[in-house]
């Protein structure tokens, strides 16, 4: 369950990683299909905020669920 617990760490570091890239840097390249969208109008820059919240979300998530597993 260790492996497992820390398999997980890992992974919410990468989501919390692309969050942060995201809503901080916004480095929205990192969205697929974003830039184009944008520049058609379809998507802006309010959406590529959302999926940076929602990557930090599932980061906490992830987190509290190893911490979870290793108690």
């Amino acid at each position: 369950m260790k492996v497992f617990a820390l398999i997980l760490a890992l992974t919410g570091l990468a989501f919390l990683f692309f969050a942060y890239k995201i809503y901080f840097k916004k480095s929205y390249d990192l969205i697929n299909g974003f830039e184009k969208d944008y520049k058609k109008g379809l998507k802006d820059e309010n959406y590529a905020r959302r999926v940076g919240k929602i990557y930090f979300i599932i980061f906490v998530a992830i987190e509290i669920l190893a911490i979870y597993i290793l108690s």
